[in-house]
């Protein structure tokens, strides 16, 4: 069995960096080494990095050794975040989060490095320097030195679907007989991209109108779309089929003339992932062919993992076009889900 990943469950990790690669056999002779994911986000107030040991024990199973904590985490380690350019030093302090699901490994405890310190894709004071963040941590038997480095994605700004963006009411139609467009200039430092439509509205009992229901239908618009390069200012222009957004509303909500639907604003969400995410997705993607063999890829000096950067960008508040409602409240075919202006 060689597996560089087995005990390592936290993070979806979504996006590689191809130049370099550094390989451990978790199954040599022991020795102490460590696993590290991250994705910095300088979107989100909190930064989260996952670091666990890389075990293995001659005289147990793994499936044993996974179930037990000790072997999953470090007792004593001080991890770093080191903004290169300033040599700003940000201390990462130990939290239990929230737990894991249950399954094959131990789940409770469930450790992450973090810190609510600022990270920035540009010097703030200048808007020009680019920023690189480095880990830095030292393990307690060894005193080897684990490392990595990454840039930051700078950040996006959408030009289409929406019709109007304005801070006060941005408004987003859809047409029946036309594709619409999902556009954004790619942003420096960014490879990969991700966008999905947050459809929001209410359902009221129609018998007992304080029986109200919030839903949210999820709907993905932009599927890991990868630009020529990660130098930014490239035109993504993505197509949305006419009638796409109108199929997505019937194949997932149910007729039920029991209940009145009600529009409520919706949220438009862009995930861009820098060019050691993009690697590693590709890396870690399966083989189409009859061996499914899998790159073994890692950016962590002495190490194994994923160092990287990603930005989640919303735009919340979205008003569903006056063309969008009259056609769901009123046409034949979609009056059928019940929802009224």
């Amino acid at each position: 069995m060689k597996t560089c990943c087995y005990f390592l469950a936290l993070l979806p990790v979504v996006f590689t960096l191809n130049s370099c690669s550094n390989k451990l056999d978790p199954l040599a002779g022991y020795e102490e080494s460590a696993a590290v994911y991250a994705l910095l986000d300088p979107n989100q107030p909190v930064q989260f990095v996952k670091i666990n040991k890389v075990f293995t024990n001659p005289n147990a199973s793994a499936a044993d050794v996974a179930k037990v904590s000790d072997s999953l985490y470090f007792d004593t380690i001080a991890p770093v975040l080191v903004e290169v350019e300033t040599s700003r030093r940000i201390p990462l302090y130990k939290a239990n989060t929230v737990l894991k699901d249950a399954g094959y490994f131990a789940n409770s405890p469930n450790y992450l490095y973090a810190t609510s310190e600022k990270i920035y894709a540009r010097n703030p004071k200048n808007n020009s320097e680019i920023f690189h963040y480095r880990l830095e941590l030292v393990l307690p038997k060894t005193k080897k030195n684990i490392s990595a480095t990454t840039n930051i994605c700078d950040s996006i700004r959408l030009t289409s679907p929406l019709s109007v963006m304005s801070l006060i009411q941005p408004t987003i139609e859809f047409s029946l007989t036309n594709s619409s467009r999902v556009g954004f200039p790619s942003p420096p430092r960014s490879k990969i991209s991700d966008g999905y439509f947050y459809f929001n509205y209410m359902e009221i009992n129609s018998q007992d109108t304080t029986d109200k229901k919030t839903k949210t239908l999820k709907w993905r618009l932009v599927n890991n779309y990868r630009t020529l390069d990660d130098n930014g200012g490239e035109t993504v222009s993505l197509t949305i089929p006419a009638l796409a957004f109108y199929d997505m509303l019937l194949s997932r909500i149910e007729v039920d003339p029991s209940v009145k639907r009600k529009f409520l604003p919706c949220q438009l969400e862009l995930t861009t992932g820098n060019l050691e995410f993009d690697n590693y997705m590709q890396a870690t993607e399966p083989s189409i062919g009859i061996v499914q063999k899998q790159t073994e890829y890692s950016n962590i000096g002495n190490g194994i993992g994923i160092f990287a950067s990603r930005r989640v960008t919303n735009y919340r508040g979205i008003v569903i076009g006056i063309n969008t409602k009259y056609a769901i409240v009123n046409f034949p075919e979609y009056k059928i889900l019940g929802f009224t202006n």
